[in-house]
């Protein structure tokens, strides 16, 4: 039996990594075997001046000691710390009788880039990488991990103008405004061309406003949550993405009681294997040049009456440099991804959800495959301005708990976003949903071997000559795009909103199976190959 990874959330042990480092393809790895390793407890350890040496019988008590970007502001200090431990972080002192902040080796820092730091339980407070007009340049990875079995906590971590970081296993929790610091939980960002961010890497990290926002009220939510995982960098020039900060990932991990919970903002950016829930604004905003968002789980937000366009995946404006009319973002894939508007029966504030969209800017090479939405809301996938892409082998289906007047979870796709032009040259193909709308006005623009289910007209549209077209009647259309005769009932193995049970398996009389093509996609949301009969959705069969 194949299955894909129920809704339910599976906590991260933060023992290690639970797989393989994983980057964006032709983005720098660490070294499986570090220098050497160090220790840090911030309960029981000690500063140098006290007789901490960094191991495991001593550990030292600040992690900020070792690596805090602020080591380059006048005035900074740690108790007990004469300099930062990581030989590349640059600090504030006197050469020859000038002021300067430079990384050097005076004193003999014992830390080297390549070497790991293991933290012990404890919390570490606000950790800062670089510093303004200052980077922290490393020639290895520093990998910061946290020791098998112990939870070190950070109350935010802000990542900019430094190169070549691993953080594995950290907690990184606390309420909006804590230590006077509104940022997001966990930020990635760079100061331009001079001063960019590169090569960072997370894994198994679980990043939340509070462990809990039960009984929370919606003016609590907008005064207490943070906003989660936020990779944003500098303007390009409207062709080439967020070129300044790259090559960021974050794998294995869990997002979760946040606002907005994540923005991807930065060129070859992975963002794998993660779960996104009790979140109040959009789940993943995505806007930049080679992004991977594959394997994830969105699921439960709320709706927090501030008046966001609620959305689990929602192409962005992102950075946008004066003078340029919009951005046009290239290669991006959304692949096998798990887009639940409700699992939790005690939701506090359910609302509608939009699925995967993108109703601004202009995008290029996009491969939206394998992704499974069950949701209320008037577009399930929806990709305008969007050229020689694929859209294909997805599942989406409306719940139908939440009133959306007039809507139906629509997969559509063509015509132009606000800013930018008619789509063009892009295949919609072996698609499952409740309704499917295609602006087939751009040149190039076709749909085959898609199939709607019925019952809530008009399941399917598409223009002719110029004129849209709708279709209701069960039937075989052009293109042999089907709408079908029995529904959700028919094709799915356990499909029950109202008990919330989304079992998407086809059934083996479904009329999915055997309405596919080949081509695109050749591998289902479980990875198993695609081979006759060929299905239309996210998945293959015989089970």
């Amino acid at each position: 039996m194949k299955t894909l990874a129920s809704a339910a959330v599976v906590l991260v042990a933060f023992a290690g990594p639970v797989r393989a480092t994983q980057v964006y393809s032709g983005c720098s790895t660490p070294s499986p075997i570090p220098g050497r390793t160090w220790f840090v407890d911030p309960v029981n350890g000690k500063s140098p001046a006290s007789g901490g040496n960094g191991s495991l019988i001593s550990p030292w008590n600040s992690l900020n000691g070792i690596i805090s970007g602020q080591w380059g502001t006048q005035g900074f200090s740690v108790p007990g710390y004469t300099r930062p431990l990581l030989s590349s972080v640059p600090y504030f002192h006197k050469v020859n009788g000038g002021n300067v902040s430079v990384a050097d080796q005076v004193g003999s820092p014992p830390v080297k880039p390549g070497d790991a730091i293991m933290l012990m339980s404890g919390n570490y407070g606000d950790i800062v990488l670089g510093n303004y007009n200052l980077s922290t340049i490393n020639s290895d990875f520093v990998t910061v991990q946290a020791v098998l079995g112990q939870t070190p906590v950070f109350s935010t971590l802000a990542v900019a103008r430094t190169n070549k970081w691993v953080f594995n296993g950290i907690k990184v929790e606390s309420l909006l405004g804590t230590n006077g610091n509104n940022n997001p939980l966990v930020g990635v960002s760079d100061q331009g061309a001079s001063y960019p961010t590169t090569d960072i890497i997370l894994e198994n990290m679980l990043i939340s406003s509070a462990d809990t926002a039960a009984g929370w009220s919606q003016s609590q939510w907008l005064a207490q949550a943070r906003y989660g995982y936020f990779v944003y960098g500098t303007p390009g020039n409207g062709a080439n993405g967020v070129p300044y900060t790259s090559c960021v990932s974050l794998s294995g991990s869990h997002i979760e009681n946040v606002r907005s919970a994540v923005f991807l903002g930065g060129n070859n950016s992975l963002f794998t294997n993660n779960t996104v829930d009790h979140f109040g604004d959009d789940g993943i905003d995505y806007a930049a040049n080679n992004l991977s968002i594959t394997h994830n789980t969105i699921r439960d937000n709320l709706g927090l009456g501030d008046g966001n366009h609620e959305d689990a995946m929602q192409g962005q404006i992102g950075p946008l440099a004066p003078g340029v009319a919009y951005n046009t973002f290239s290669n991006i894939l959304i692949d096998s991804n798990l887009i639940l508007r409700q699992t939790d029966p005690n939701l506090a504030f359910p609302t509608y959800l939009q699925g995967i969209d993108a109703f601004d800017e202009n995008w290029s090479n996009m491969t939206v495959t394998n992704n499974i939405i069950v949701t209320s809301a008037c577009w399930g996938i929806a990709l305008s301005s969007i050229h020689n892409s694929v859209v294909a082998g997805n599942t989406v289906v409306e719940d139908g708990l939440v009133s959306t007047p007039g809507c139906v979870a629509v997969l559509f796709v063509g015509g132009a976003t606000h800013e930018g032009p008619d789509s063009s040259n892009t295949v919609v193909q072996n698609n499952l949903s409740s309704r499917l709308a295609i602006d087939n006005r751009g040149i190039g623009i076709t749909a085959n071997h898609n199939v709607a289910m019925c019952c809530n007209p008009p399941e399917m549209s598409w223009y002719v000559n110029g004129v849209v077209q709708y279709f209701t009647q069960p039937g075989t259309y052009a293109n042999s795009n089907i709408i079908d005769t029995g529904g959700t009932n028919a094709e799915f193995d356990n499909f029950n909103p109202a008990s919330m049970t989304y079992n998407v398996m086809l059934k083996a009389n479904a009329q999915a199976v055997g309405a596919g093509t080949t081509g695109s996609p050749t591998v289902d949301v479980t990875g198993f190959p695609r081979t006759i009969p060929y299905t239309v959705g996210a998945y293959s069969f015989p089970l």
